[in-house]
């Protein structure tokens, strides 16, 4: 027989008085991946980018922790969320409480799934796939990284064990399948005389990303993420020098998740090199364009800051009220016709 569970997602805000912390073993984060775990993320990834999210880096980090559970599991003869006993964690400890212990103990969402019986990367992401909570975990657009254990114990009760531990936070052992922690691929965009970018986005060699929660805005998708998160704070900028009669334009999508009112917005704004606002472009909030829709947006630039030395930024405020996303792309900077 072959089962699968899934936790439910929620926020740690509540729980964190609740984790206990232990240090992971020396070395821990060093992890490797067999083929079959390398399989699965490369199927939830195209599946995520099929329905439009942004694909998930490697957690070493969330890795241990997926391991030592998958371990557990077959070791001592359990199938749940829950530590029955273990060689690593406490009796009783949950998801997070697990993570915490080899490192991820950031105040964000987290979520697991599990399954036993599934030898291959196939067979258990199509189980998680037609199972509608496993799939929303599959599918949930807060999440970042992921972190996977498969586990063979062929004197257990059901052989194989998979668990995939997903965080809403880029730690710093993520990375792409192959590629040493730390280091991720960006995407390389063009830039014009002026120093912008033309066209996809860029990473740090461009744009200054700078989120409250600690998130890489620009993703692997081509296009950036702003807000998303309760009481968020993010900007990206970058430094622009532009002549009389200059334009701005670029894509924008908002994609509200809870109701209209606009307390989240996004910000357009020239500032100086310290960070004092010397001019507002535009102001974007969940009601200006028809939700999900990309729009073109083209701002003149005004001419008594021509030939100074500025920076670009867009700013994104989100509540604790709602969430909201705001998404950007093809950043351009033109003479006017």
């Amino acid at each position: 027989m072959r089962f699968l569970l899934r936790w439910l997602v929620v926020p740690l805000v509540a729980l964190l008085a609740a984790v206990a912390t232990f240090p992971a073993a020396p070395g821990a984060a060093a992890q490797a991946y067999d083929g079959e775990e390398l399989e699965v993320l490369r199927l939830i990834n195209g599946y995520r980018q099929q329905n439009g999210l942004e694909p998930l880096l490697l957690s070493d980090t969330l890795s241990v922790a997926a391991e030592r559970h998958s371990e557990d599991m077959s070791r001592y003869g359990f199938f749940a969320h829950d530590t029955y006993a273990s060689s690593y964690y406490p009796a009783g400890a949950e998801p997070w409480d697990r993570m915490a212990a080899e490192g991820y103990d950031y105040n964000t969402y987290r979520g697991e799934n599990i399954a036993v019986g599934y030898e291959t990367a196939e067979a258990a992401f199509e189980a998680w796939r037609n199972s509608p909570s496993h799939n929303a975990a599959m599918l949930d657009g807060r999440y970042r990284v992921v972190g996977i254990g498969r586990v063979y114990d062929p004197s257990s009760a059901y052989g194989w064990y998979w668990t995939t531990d997903f965080g809403a936070v880029v730690d710093p052992s993520a990375h792409e399948p192959g590629e040493p922690p730390g280091r991720r691929a960006e995407k390389r965009g063009l830039r014009d005389r002026s120093g912008i970018e033309n066209g996809g986005m860029d990473g740090q060699r461009v744009w200054r990303q700078r989120a409250k929660d600690g998130a890489r805005l620009i993703l692997r998708a081509g296009y950036a993420r702003l807000g998303d998160y309760d009481d968020g704070r993010d900007e990206l900028s970058q430094r622009i020098r532009y002549e009389r009669g200059a334009r701005l334009s670029f894509r924008l999508r908002v994609l509200p998740r809870g109701g209209l009112p606009d307390g989240d917005r996004l910000a357009v704004r020239l500032t100086d090199g310290e960070g004092r606002a010397l001019a507002l472009l535009g102001r974007y909030g969940p009601s200006s364009f028809p939700a999900g829709r990309w729009v073109r947006e083209d701002l003149r630039l005004p001419d008594r800051l021509a030939g100074r030395d500025l920076r670009l930024s867009f700013y994104a405020v989100t509540d604790g009220g709602r969430l909201t996303a705001f998404h950007l792309d093809g950043v351009r900077l033109r003479s006017s016709p």
